[in-house]
Order: C-alpha cells, then sequence, then structure tokens
C-alpha cells in the first residue's frame, strides 16, 4: 500500500516539528505591506503640499488687501487735498477774497448774493470734512484722524462772527452724524474774533516801524 504511505509522508511535520509554511500566502503578505506604507507616506506628503498652498494663498491675500487699502487710503486722502485746494483757489479770486474778507470785517454789510458766495464756500468745506467721515466709515482713516484734520481747518474757516452764525444754521440737519459729534463742538468752541486777529498779524509794519506801532485795522483812523 504505497499510496497511503507517500500521501502521509505529504502531510508529516518538517524536521523542527512544525507545519510547512505556504510559501504563496506568506509573498502575498510581504508584499502587499510595502505598498501600503508607500502609499500612505505619499497620501501624508499631499496632505502637507495642498496645506502649505492653502497658507501660501492666506498670506497672499492678506498682502494683497493691504495694498489695496493702502491705495484706496492714498487715493481719497488725494482727493480731499483736491477739494480743499480748490476751495482756497476759488477764496483767492480777487472777487471772491473781498467777499471773504468782507464777511470777517463787517458781516452785517453783506449782501443777498455775497451771502449766497459765503454759502458755497463753507458747503464746500463741509463736504470736504464729510468725506473724511467717510473715510472712517470705510476704515480708511480712524476717529482721531477725522477730528485732527477738523482741528486743524474749523479756526481758519469758521472762526469768525458770519461764519459762527452759518454754522448753528446748519447744525440741525447734521444732527446724530459725525459731524456734529466731532466737528460741532470744535466749531462751537472757536473765537469768533480769530480770522480777524489773523488777518491783522498777516501784516508787516513799514521798514524802520515798530511791529506793535502798525495799525490793526487799515480802515481804523491814523
Amino acid at each position: 500500500m504505497k499510496l497511503p504511505r507517500f500521501l502521509a509522508r505529504l502531510r508529516s511535520p518538517g524536521a523542527g516539528g512544525e507545519a510547512m509554511p505556504e510559501p504563496e500566502i506568506v509573498a502575498t503578505l510581504v508584499e502587499a505591506a510595502p505598498a501600503r506604507s508607500r502609499t500612505e507616506r505619499l497620501n501624508q506628503w499631499l496632505a502637507l503640499g495642498a496645506n502649505i498652498g492653502v497658507l501660501l494663498g492666506l498670506i497672499i491675500l492678506i498682502v494683497e488687501v493691504r495694498q489695496n487699502a493702502a491705495l484706496s487710503r492714498a487715493a481719497m486722502e488725494q482727493k480731499k487735498n483736491d477739494v480743499l485746494a480748490e476751495i482756497e483757489f476759488n477764496i483767492a479770486k480777487p472777487e471772491i477774497s473781498e467777499i471773504w474778507i468782507k464777511s470777517i470785517r463787517h458781516p452785517e454789510d453783506l449782501t443777498d448774493p455775497e451771502m449766497r458766495t459765503m454759502d458755497g464756500i463753507f458747503v464746500a468745506l463741509m463736504l470736504q470734512w464729510d468725506h473724511r467721515f467717510q473715510m472712517e466709515a470705510a476704515g480708511l482713516a480712524s476717529r482721531a484722524d477725522a477730528r485732527q484734520h477738523v482741528l486743524n481747518a474749523a479756526p481758519y474757516y469758521f472762526g469768525s462772527r458770519f461764519a459762527k452764525h452759518w454754522w448753528s444754521l446748519q447744525a440741525p440737519g447734521w444732527e446724530g452724524t459725525p459731524m456734529m459729534e466731532v466737528a460741532g463742538p470744535i466749531v462751537e468752541g472757536l473765537d469768533e474774533n480769530f480770522l480777524a486777529e489773523y488777518l491783522d498779524k498777516l501784516k508787516l509794519p513799514p521798514i524802520g516801524l515798530p511791529a506793535e506801532a502798525a495799525p490793526s485795522d487799515p480802515e481804523a483812523p491814523r
């Protein structure tokens, strides 16, 4: 009976008393493990690269937003300065400057057309100030910047009796706005003789005459 003995020998343990391993299954497991490890490492690198790309994109976006804000601020600052320069150029015209000086020295003598001219100057100035408050609303300037701008300009436009009277008539229309909140107390606290005294200080005495001896008002009796 050689056949059963042959089959029994195939099923018999090896030299170490253990069953012989199945070569095909072991090889498959050994080959699959490195393949999964390489795939995991590749996925990790891809995920890291994607995260770095997102971070770089956010940094570039932040830089662009800041650059755009700076450009917008510069453009609005230039526009504000252009409006103020235009107001000054108009006041400097001889026919307008006469009305301007008259409103400071003799406001009670202003005619209706002259008062309308002054009205236009003051409206333009308030719109220029409002432009500054619009910059604040857009996040391009702070409230302190707007207040300082008004503080610097207000005496040279509203430092007269007529100008302060004009302002008091406009105040109700701006109630509850930053204009009244910021500019209101500043204008109300101005000296109504500021502009008249400022003009007097600009005058130079004749050569050889002490400054205190120079007349303060050209129409005053000498």
